[in-house]
């Protein structure tokens, strides 16, 4: 049972200028480390009901790169180290192994707003899945009404067992993954302009 009882909020459109200045936030503190960095999640798709979380996904070369982790520490944010993964999507092809579904994890800093940041390995599956997800979401009208409509009412009924929540939502997500592959095939979709990436200052 979670002592930090589950919301789902309808869709907030300060949550897209949020999004897009926390990814900055990521680039500066890993700089020439982030290939690219996203919002991310459901609350990076416009009118779609959400958690009142930011998500935001960096991309990296190498996570076992122990500059990582002090870069992020130093900008202030917090590593989660007990969370290194996700679970493997079972649909989905492997591509880098063990990698496609490692991850470095951060929270905000004491006082902030409720950030979730996930390091993945550039071309990992996971990585490709996040940004998938988020396209096919913000380019189907009814795939993104359906999950947001099964979002409010799965939460009314495990607000207080997040563990629920997430088991029941799994597979769901696995549906919507399978609809976003083939919508990406049809589309030959590619993640586009990432919302953030490192620039020099020449």
């Amino acid at each position: 049972m979670s002592r930090d009882p589950i919301h789902v909020s309808t869709p907030d459109p300060a949550w897209a200028d949020e999004g897009l200045a926390w990814a900055d936030a990521v680039c500066r503190a890993l700089g020439s480390r982030a290939l690219r960095v996203d919002h991310v999640g459901s609350t990076a798709v416009p009118g779609l009901a959400a958690k009142d979380v930011i998500d935001i996904q960096a991309l990296v070369v190498d996570l076992d790169d122990p500059g990582l982790v002090a870069a992020m520490k130093a900008a202030g944010f917090v590593h989660r180290a007990d969370n290194t993964g996700d679970d493997p999507h079972p649909d989905t092809a492997p591509v880098l192994g063990p990698d496609d579904w490692r991850k470095l994890y951060f929270r905000e800093a004491a006082g902030e707003r409720r950030i979730h940041i996930h390091v993945r390995r550039n071309g990992a599956a996971g990585a490709r899945n996040t940004l998938l997800m988020r396209d096919f979401l913000r380019e189907d009208e009814s795939a993104r009404r359906d999950y947001g409509d099964f979002k409010m009412a799965l939460a009314e009924k495990t607000r207080s067992d997040r563990s629920a929540y997430q088991a029941i939502k799994r597979p769901f997500i696995s549906t919507v993954l399978r609809s976003a592959e083939s919508w990406a095939e049809i589309q030959r979709w590619a993640p586009g302009v990432p919302d953030s990436y490192w620039r020099t200052e020449e």
